[in-house]
């Protein structure tokens, strides 16, 4: 009966219960000790495999089974009888009350309410809600929502309503748009109880409403709406960053890039547009060299491929690079590792096109014909690469093509798979054909992982390096990523600050912008240094480009300015000792590069909104977001001290200073901590030189972790770094540093004692 539905047990363990009504199975599972999964389903109704959960990291083309508990170190609740109702204590202290009535949950963390199922009706068990799987849970007026991947606006989803799909969304605004290229059906709540987590296993287009819509039949509620036959979702418990760090080792660890990735990485489309192709790269290369900025990366883009005016994946234009051997190991030589553009669509007079169709390598039609569509400025067809043979054919294309000739990376672009049509089908997972629209962000992680093989097969001894636009969360496992082709403009400016920590409250950790704004016109000198500032504390440190006008956007492009962008340069390549530390941290302890202040601080004087954030867990930096603007304010979280301008300050203030457009950007340490920084001489292909600066406490002890390696290979695996911990004691009159390494790799630290203390520094 509809609006009605009484659910029986019918099988149980210690760690789940499956509950049966009318052909519809509700299950639950006990994840871990702060963490279930709920799954509701139609019998009859097949699940598709998830490619998101992979707790045991595995490389998989075929996916795992959603209700799979395999990885998972499974709990043990405490199940009581309350009336019909049962209650499960979960070790973590959280509640979960069920109602066998509609099957309806209610999680109360203490005495209080943390979140519910809204009654009498949250799932569309028989179409009550239309066509579709619902599920509409509690909202309280006054709560923070965080997640979604890469969302515009502010951090605070809550209010708005999104798409949950990926499009192909150039010179998007940042404040309004949606939806992005992220396809990531996970956010964190918090309200008055605590804080909750949820991920909805689903790769099918899907919509999140935080309380934009309202019902006069209902409390205040917010909904989650797939086109997906089944509804799968983990709820997760404890504080943000707890929440965020089990998500994170839910879906597998972040592949962790090479050391090279995180100096400046170029790229233009004005370059490889240009008939001299060549010949612009070769000025590029002397251009560095001769102004002495430090690269180690080149992003090509897609002209290289072109005939005519299109863009053709694999094809080498030899009018533009007769020698593409020759063209790649020259930036080698030079240490700069080219990434090429490739995508997963080929135009219809592609000449590999016949060849692709006859072999049936594309998402098809029902009669088997290519599905054909609009990509770029003409048709064409999306390798399908749950096929075999596609996929093969791709990893040999990327070998062939790109990797024979000296490259050891990728750069998977446009990758959206723009399919939305019901009819166009894909090979599928071995159980027969998929409907291509259902799993669009499956297929671009699969086209991610045919070069992730082609570069593991081609060069095993090297880590991977590949860059992907669009993305589920399990992309994290195989490639950084980037907030695609914004605009020039300030205020698209503020609101990717906004969508980076948005990606990285998502678990997308390794990420960053097309700095100086990718589309519209060059961006004035003041726009384009405060990109660069804000670019140095990101992952992701390029300049790219598409101006209106076909100029490029460069760090030459205003000559009278270049000794400020230099010099801004120079920050970044001191921070990367510290900036690769974290990388480490994020790759082994799920831990963000960039995060909100209030991901670490439970402080409610902490704005969300404001033009700071933390860089790595030491470094509390803000920006200018404004036009003519010099002056920020800043909070200091109260539960740390600040060494701040040669001065030690207490936290619970706020202090104000100058950011200058065109010097290096000011930042805040937190006491208690010892700053990896490369202070050799910056100029191009400059060695390192590691100093360890000691930020004490006024008194007692703390210790920091210090990681590096050969910055390529996967010898860390095998113990062959620099595994360092920094123990200090801090007395009235001294700072007392003993050291000790792990690692076998040979370290002898330059450690330093920051010029705000005058104590006497001691190494042991």
């Amino acid at each position: 009966m509809k609006f009605n539905h009484k659910f029986n047990l019918t099988e149980h363990t210690d760690n789940y219960r499956v509950y049966k009504s009318d052909g519809t199975t509700a299950r639950i599972d006990f994840i871990s000790d702060s963490c279930i999964r709920v799954a509701i389903f139609k019998d009859e109704k097949a699940m598709l495999p998830t490619f998101s959960v992979n707790p045991n990291n595995v490389l998989s083309r075929v996916g795992r089974n959603k209700l799979s508990t395999d990885g998972f170190v499974l709990s043990k609740a405490e199940i009581k009888q309350n009336g019909e109702n049962e209650i499960f204590k979960l070790k973590c202290g959280v509640s979960v009350e069920l109602d066998t009535n509609n099957f309806l949950l209610k999680y109360t963390l203490g005495n209080n309410k943390l979140f519910c199922d809204r009654e009498p009706l949250a799932y569309n068990f028989e179409n009550e809600f239309g066509v579709g799987n619902y599920h509409y849970i509690s909202r309280e007026e006054n709560e923070i929502i965080y997640g979604l991947g890469d969302k515009g606006g502010k951090i605070n989803k809550a209010g708005r309503s999104f798409r949950i799909e990926t499009t192909d969304c150039m010179g998007y605004d940042a404040e309004n748009a949606d939806p992005l290229y992220k396809h990531l059906p996970f956010y964190i709540c918090e309200n008055s109880t605590g804080c909750y987590g949820i991920f909805y296993d689903t790769a099918d287009t899907s919509y999140a409403d935080f309380g934009k819509e309202v019902n006069n039949y209902y409390e205040p509620y917010k909904y989650f709406r797939t086109e997906d036959d089944c509804l799968v979702y983990y709820v997760f418990f404890g504080s943000k960053l707890e929440i965020l760090k089990q998500f994170s080792l839910l879906c597998g660890k972040q592949a962790f890039p090479p050391k090279w990735s995180f100096d400046y990485c170029a790229s233009t489309m004005a370059y490889t547009d240009a008939p001299d192709s060549e010949k612009q790269m070769n000025d590029f290369l002397q251009k560095v060299n001769d102004i002495g900025l430090s690269c180690k990366g080149f992003y090509l883009s897609s002209g290289y491929t072109s005939i005519g005016t299109q863009r053709y994946v694999f094809n080498w234009n030899s009018d533009k690079f007769p020698d593409p051997y020759a063209f790649i190991n020259r930036f080698k030589d030079a240490g700069i590792e080219i990434i090429p553009n490739i995508k997963p669509a080929f135009l219809c007079d592609h000449p590999m096109y016949e060849d692709i169709k006859n072999n049936g390598w594309f998402v098809k039609n029902p009669d088997g014909t290519p599905f054909i569509t609009r990509f770029w400025d003409g048709y064409g067809s999306y390798l399908d690469f749950t096929n075999d043979g596609a996929f093969n054919f791709w990893k040999k294309q990327v070998t062939e093509k790109l990797l024979d000739n000296g490259i050891v990376t990728t750069w998977n672009d446009n990758n959206e798979y723009d399919v939305k049509d019901c009819d166009a089908v894909s090979c599928g997972f071995g159980d027969g054909e998929v409907k291509a629209s259902r799993i669009r962000s499956v297929l671009t992680y699969l086209m991610n992982v045919s070069s992730y093989t082609a570069q593991t097969e081609k060069n095993p001894e090297l880590r991977p390096f590949l860059s992907s636009r669009s993305s589920s969360p399990a992309i994290r496992r195989l490639a950084q990523t980037w907030s695609g082709d914004n605009r020039t403009a300030w205020n698209d400016l503020r609101y990717c600050h906004y969508i980076g920590l948005t990606m990285s409250m998502s678990g997308l950790y390794f990420y960053g912008h097309d700095l100086g704004g990718f589309s519209g016109d060059m961006p004035s000198r003041e726009l384009l240094l405060r990109w660069i500032q804000h670019g140095v504390f990101e992952p992701r440190f390029t300049i790219h480009s598409w101006n209106k006008d076909g100029s490029a956007t460069m760090p030459w492009s205003y000559p009278d300015i270049i000794d400020s962008v230099k010099e801004i340069f120079k920050q970044r390549k001191q921070l990367i000792p510290y900036m690769y530390n974290c990388a480490y941290e994020a790759v082994e302890k799920d831990l963000p590069i960039n995060a909100p202040l209030n991901l670490y601080y439970d402080d409610k004087e902490i704005e969300l909104e404001c033009d700071s954030f933390m860089f790595g867990r030491d470094i509390l930096v803000t920006f200018v977001f404004d036009e003519g603007a010099e002056k920020v304010k800043v909070y200091l979280p109260k539960a740390d001290d600040w060494y701040f301008d040669g001065k030690i300050l207490k936290g619970g203030q706020v202090i104000e200073y100058k950011v200058p457009v065109n010097k290096q950007v000011p930042y805040c340490v937190r006491a208690g901590s010892v700053i990896a920084t490369d202070e050799a001489d910056y100029k191009f292909k400059a060695e390192e030189k590691t100093v360890f600066t000691v930020y004490p406490l006024s008194k007692g002890t703390f210790h920091s972790e210090f990681f590096t390696d050969d910055g390529l290979t996967f010898e860390y695996k095998n113990n062959n770094c620099v595994k360092a911990t920094f123990n200090v004691e801090c007395t009235e009159n001294e700072v007392i540093v003993a050291f000790e390494n792990k690692g076998s790799m040979e370290f002898a630290p330059d450690i330093r004692l920051c010029d705000a203390d005058k104590r006497k520094l001691i190494i042991k």
